[in-house]
């Protein structure tokens, strides 16, 4: 995936968007996927050019493709892929997608994401969720931690950031009986503003694990910066 394609493809999905205000979920289901294996490396300066936010994922061993922001529907965000694969998140949390091998359908109790909250970090999250080929009102419970401070280097600048742990455990049920029923998804918030910037998180158990980097944010906070120390 070249930068500048995958540019041309972001401003198509913004004016698409645009011109559609008012299109339903049925627009995205017009919508088919699958992740580039493709790199894409951008620059401070593309990034604060797109005129829609951007963020890079990485699903397994794949390379990373980029997703552009082309909805928000109150705190959910949906991100296309330039081969319209299309994640929604709740506060970073994956919620839904469309066309992935093993869709994620819908994610229950949303009110209780302890990334939603402005206050002390809940330690627990019970939820249901229906993934395709899985089952349906699959019941899921989660505990948190926050596991200190890190540093992560996004174009070159160190980012102070808060590492939090959420430790998920998954009921048995075929086909994944007693086997890899619990895993760890990290999530990094900026250490002052609190702001998601990065995550590593999967939604099933023999599902991909996805990294995802907020690309825009972390632009926006690096301009922030330099400009406040100008």
């Amino acid at each position: 995936m070249k930068t500048y394609f995958s540019m041309a493809i972001v401003g198509c999905l913004v004016l698409i968007i645009s011109a559609c205000s008012t299109t339903t979920i049925a627009y995205y289901n017009t919508l088919k996927l699958a992740l580039q294996d493709n790199a894409v490396d951008y620059t401070v300066e593309q990034v604060a050019r797109s005129k829609a936010d951007l963020m890079l994922v990485k699903a397994g061993d794949r390379d990373a493709a980029s997703l552009a922001l082309a909805y928000i529907d109150e705190d959910r965000y949906r991100w296309v892929s330039a081969d319209k694969v299309i994640f929604t998140t709740h506060h970073g949390i994956i919620v839904e997608t469309e066309g992935l091998k093993n869709d994620i359908f819908f994610t229950g109790n949303l009110q209780h994401n302890p990334l939603a909250s402005d206050d002390m970090l809940a330690f627990d999250w019970k939820r249901k969720i229906d993934i395709s080929g899985v089952g349906f009102g699959l019941a899921i419970t989660s505990m948190w931690k926050i596991d200190g401070e890190v540093s992560h280097t996004y174009f070159d600048r160190p980012i102070p950031l808060i590492k939090v742990v959420e430790t998920v455990s998954f009921p048995e049920y075929t086909p994944f009986i007693d086997v890899g029923l619990s895993w760890e998804n990290t999530y990094f918030l900026h250490k002052s503003t609190k702001k998601l910037f990065a995550s590593i998180q999967k939604f099933s158990p023999e599902g991909d694990t996805y990294e995802m980097v907020y690309l825009s944010r972390i632009v926006r906070e690096i301009s922030s910066n330099e400009k406040g120390a100008e």
